[in-house]
C-alpha cells in the first residue's frame, strides 16, 4: 500500500528555510551554485552535465516510461526571506523501507551559517515521525569538518572510518555516521533547532 508521502512529497518549514519539492522554475537559482567547483571539493566527484546545466534536472529521458511512487525525499532548501533556492537535502536511496541515505548541497554563500543544520534536523523529524525508517546514514571525507559537525549536531553517531576507501569516483578516509529510530525517540522524538 502506497504511503501518502510517496504520492505527494511534503513540505516542511523551519525557522529560516522551506523545504520543499523542486520545479523547472528552480533551475534560474541553482545554476547560480550548483555547479561551482567548490560544491563538490568533498562530494567525491565533480559536478555532473545537469548539474551544470540544472535544466536539465527537469527534463524527462524517458516519457513514455510510467513511473512507480518514489520513496526517496529531494528538497529544495529555499532561504524564506528572498525564496530562492540555496541548497538541496536528500533523503535517498531507501532500502526495504528500513534505512536510507542522506545527502546535502548548499550554495557556498550560506556556508558556515547553520543552514544545512536546521534542514537536516527538520527532515530527520520528519522522516522518523512519519515514515517507516528506522535508519539514516551518512558518510563525510574527513577533511570535510563543517559535514562532520552538521552530522554531530544532528546527533548522528559517528560509527567508524574507512581508510582511503572509494568515495563517489574518488579515494579517501572518509566516516560513517547514523542515526536510529531509537536515538532520535530517546532525544524526545524531535532534534532540538
Amino acid at each position: 500500500m502506497l504511503k501518502d508521502y510517496e504520492l505527494d512529497k511534503p513540505t516542511l518549514e523551519t525557522q529560516r528555510l522551506i523545504l520543499r519539492p523542486m520545479t523547472a522554475e528552480d533551475a534560474p537559482d541553482l545554476k547560480e551554485w550548483l555547479g561551482l567547483d567548490e560544491v563538490y571539493t568533498y562530494w567525491g566527484r565533480n559536478a555532473s552535465k545537469g548539474e551544470k546545466n540544472p535544466e536539465l534536472l527537469f527534463i524527462d529521458p524517458r516519457p513514455w516510461v510510467k513511473r512507480k511512487p518514489c520513496q526517496d525525499f529531494k528538497w529544495g532548501m529555499v532561504l524564506r526571506e528572498t525564496g530562492k533556492v540555496i541548497g538541496i537535502l536528500e533523503i535517498f536511496d531507501v532500502q526495504n523501507q528500513r534505512m536510507a541515505y542522506v545527502g546535502y548541497r548548499l550554495h557556498p554563500d550560506y556556508w558556515r551559517q547553520g543552514m544545512v543544520t536546521e534542514a537536516l534536523r527538520c527532515a530527520v523529524d520528519f522522516v522518523f515521525a512519519n515514515t517507516e525508517l528506522l535508519r539514516l546514514e551518512a558518510t563525510a571525507d574527513v577533511q570535510n569538518i563543517a559535514s562532520l559537525r552538521v552530522l554531530e549536531k544532528c546527533d548522528f553517531v559517528r560509527e567508524g572510518t574507512v581508510r582511503q576507501g572509494k568515495m563517489g569516483s574518488r579515494y579517501c578516509d572518509y566516516a560513517i555516521f547514523g542515526l536510529l529510530r531509537e536515538d532520535w525517540e530517546g532525544l524526545g522524538g524531535s532534534c532540538p533547532q
